[in-house]
């Protein structure tokens, strides 16, 4: 099968597509052929070895953390797919490839509603927002949520999942095209963030009180001014450095302080063991086909350097994704 590989830890070194040995499904896992493969900031930070994650892998190896596709092979001990299925899921690395693995407890039926290039764009964005509102910040009706880079995948499903809930949603965006886009889903209010003081706005717009809620994409550079943003007993949920963007930052600690601030960090590897009911919860709003999944562009296999050189530079919106 075709794959795209990683050599080298260091973004200067090209990934190549390679032809290497088909994937084969294990005991608990579906092998598809992948219709579409999603490209996500973590696939480049792992690729630049600034994210934890890089330990789990060793060069050369096959990125990508998601996929949809065409159940081709069952797995030892599966049960409630079968062949010829059209199916998402999260992929324990390899995505970028013809055939792809997929855990079946992280594996979901793909409604007709949606393309495989959207099932593409599901799981990431879509779970990992689920997890940030629904289960670490517990947001609830009445309260108002920020989302950093809300033209953004994660953001993109943030901010409709926030809307779901009843929330009042502000996003940060870079361009006034972003913030029609996070407008067209729902969003209430957007800071462009190169123009205002995301946080100053933020309190101007609920009258001095803070946001209840920040869903943190980009903590490297706004951590310190989101304890500016957040009320008191505000929840930050970090999900995310930053595209790019190293390990550190600082902040001041009277801030976390004085504001009773929840400090939350996410990692989806860490939603494994509640996939099965994140999965339950979610699939009956997937099946409604109202949400929307935009694809920024769909690139060739092939591209997948010019793929990550696009979701470095942020001048997307949306979803980025691969095809075979």
């Amino acid at each position: 099968m075709k794959a795209v590989r990683v050599h080298k830890f260091d973004l200067s070194v090209p990934m190549q597509e390679e032809e290497i040995e088909d994937a084969a499904a294990q005991p608990g896992e579906l092998l598809i052929r992948a219709g579409a493969m999603g490209v996500n900031p973590v696939d480049i930070a792992i690729r630049a070895n600034k994210h934890p994650y890089a330990k789990m892998v060793t060069p050369p190896y096959v990125p990508g953390a998601e996929a949809a596709g065409e159940v081709v092979a069952i797995g030892e001990g599966v049960e409630g797919f079968e062949v010829g299925q059209r199916v998402y899921g999260r992929a324990m690395g390899g995505g970028y490839a013809e055939l792809v693995r997929l855990p079946a407890d992280g594996a979901a039926e793909l409604p007709e509603a949606y393309s495989y290039e959207e099932g593409a764009g599901i799981t990431v964005p879509f779970y990992t927002a689920w997890n940030a509102l629904v289960i670490k910040a517990e947001a609830g009706p009445g309260e108002t949520v920020l989302v950093q880079g809300g033209a953004g995948g994660v953001g993109s499903a943030a901010i409709q999942i926030a809307k779901r809930m009843g929330c009042r949603v502000f996003a940060t965006v870079s361009s006034g095209e972003k913030a029609d886009y996070c407008r067209s889903l729902g969003a209430d209010e957007t800071i462009n963030y190169r123009e205002e003081n995301f946080a100053e706005r933020c309190m101007e717009l609920t009258g001095g009180r803070g946001v209840d809620v920040i869903v943190e994409l980009a903590a490297c550079d706004n951590f310190d001014k989101d304890l500016d943003a957040i009320c008191i007993d505000g929840r930050v949920i970090v999900i995310g450095t930053g595209t790019g963007k190293g390990p550190m930052t600082d902040f001041r600690v009277p801030s976390v302080m004085t504001k009773d601030a929840r400090v939350l960090g996410l990692a989806v590897v860490n939603l494994i063991p509640k996939m099965g009911e994140l999965i339950r919860r979610f699939t009956p709003v997937l099946r409604e086909g109202t949400l929307k999944i935009h694809i920024d562009r769909a690139l060739p296999m092939e591209s997948a350097n010019k793929a990550h050189d696009v979701v470095l530079s942020g001048k997307f919106i949306g979803k980025v994704v691969l095809t075979p």
